[in-house]
């Protein structure tokens, strides 16, 4: 019940800074007064409307755990691009490296929540870094020859690829560490994200029949492990 009242108060607080700025620039197109710069207010409704279709396809994501239309991924190409346009978003201060195995084999998903799972640990990296630090992006293979206990499941036996996002930020506490992938939990201020980043990644990671595991240590950084089915050929 507790979870469910903050997913619902999350919803709520988020549409609610969605919708304010929307219909404040509605009233104001509505005027006759020609001092309003229509352009403007218009280009606000747009972006409003634009983070609110965003927020409701990270619900469904979040309510799905991921259904997208799951065939063989490259993920020795897809890392790559996904640093490149990751880049983009990263401050001047922090640096990523991504190191993928030449013989990296391919895992069944859908390349689509593929990225997003990539962008939205990266993301996290970086806000814990306050602006300076280095983001590792990592991919190799690994086997296990008996059952793999993991933070929220248990894998079997078998071949699999293992991401690896690595930050060098503030870390997570103790006390907070077994939240972080309830919805719409932060430790960021209002407004600085919308909280399901983490529990759609977790989404995504279970309909794809992975697990995740969590290396933490405050003040040093934090690790994000993906685990993932390899296709056997």
């Amino acid at each position: 019940m507790e979870s469910l009242g903050t997913l619902a108060s999350g919803i709520a607080h988020d549409l609610n800074n969605l919708l304010t700025p929307i219909l404040m620039s509605g009233k104001m197109l509505q005027r006759e007064t020609p001092n309003v710069d229509r352009v403007a207010l218009a280009d606000t409704i747009v972006a409003g409307a634009t983070r609110g279709a965003d927020l409701i396809a990270q619900l469904l994501t979040f309510a799905r755990g991921g259904d997208g239309n799951q065939s063989p991924v490259q993920l020795a190409k897809l890392l790559p691009e996904t640093g490149r346009i990751l880049e983009r978003t990263l401050p001047k201060g922090i640096s990523l490296h991504v190191c993928v195995d030449s013989d990296l084999p391919e895992v069944i998903g859908d390349e689509t929540e593929m990225s997003q799972l990539l962008m939205n640990l990266a993301i996290n990296g970086r806000d814990a870094m306050n602006g300076n630090g280095e983001l590792i992006i990592a991919a190799e293979r690994v086997s296990f020859n008996t059952e793999h206990s993991c933070s929220y499941t248990v894998l079997p036996p078998g071949d699999y690829v293992r991401i690896s996002v690595t930050d060098n930020g503030h870390g997570i506490d103790e006390s907070i560490r077994d939240r972080i992938f309830e919805p719409f939990f932060s430790t960021k201020q209002r407004g600085n994200g919308t909280g399901l980043g983490l529990s759609t990644t977790i989404g995504i990671i279970q309909s794809h029949r992975g697990a995740i595991e969590v290396d933490t240590k405050v003040g040093e950084g934090t690790t994000f492990h993906v685990l993932l089915p390899s296709v056997s050929h």
